[in-house]
């Protein structure tokens, strides 16, 4: 189905993009409302990661850092998600992307930042790592990047949990969507 490739990134995005427009829920966090100018940290820069990247740069936010298996970037005044993937492309590794410093790819989920998206691996935020989280908000785009535990302690501190069962959304329906054309018996590249 046209659209599969960016269908969950999209849903990330939509559904942060959402939650950034509920005046209470910002003016709890200490947030202004709307998407751009809020910044942004991604851990994972797969097909999700990315898309989440893109989205969420194209609609005004900063990206600050992005990390993945082999390290991490940082930059204060933003990350461009479609150079570095030209970048990642012709190397190999988001590292070393220019105008960006090298950060450990477990301490930049700590850094500062209005939006911490885990797109990569299950139990990312746990117990040990919860207390020093400085977001305002965690998206869950990977399935199952918080633990339990660790909801826990992001709820005293006061932020803001975005589910993955909502953010995993745009993948789920296009999923749902290919499912009753293979019911069907329905081809791709078929008419009808």
């Amino acid at each position: 189905i046209r659209g599969r490739k960016e269908a969950t990134g999209l849903g990330v995005y939509f559904g942060i993009r959402e939650a950034l427009s509920i005046a209470e829920d910002c003016e709890k966090l200490g947030l202004t409302t709307g998407l751009p100018g809020k910044t942004f940290i991604i851990q994972g820069f797969g097909n999700v990661g990315f898309h989440t990247a893109k989205f969420v740069h194209e609609g005004g936010g900063r990206i600050i850092a992005i990390a993945e298996w082999d390290g991490a970037i940082y930059n204060p005044d933003g990350i461009d998600p479609i150079a570095l993937d030209e970048h990642r492309k012709k190397t190999g590794s988001i590292t070393g992307f220019a105008g960006t410093q090298p950060y450990d790819k477990y301490e930049a989920l700590e850094l500062e930042c209005d939006v911490l998206i885990p797109a990569a691996l299950e139990n990312q935020i746990n117990k040990d790592n919860a207390a020093r989280l400085k977001c305002k908000i965690v998206g869950e785009a990977a399935n199952g990047p918080v633990t339990p535990e660790a909801e826990d302690v992001l709820n005293e501190k006061g932020i803001m949990v975005i589910p993955d069962i909502f953010l995993n959304a745009g993948g789920v329906t296009v999923s749902y969507f290919e499912w009753l054309k293979n019911l069907s018996h329905v081809r791709f590249g078929r008419l009808g």
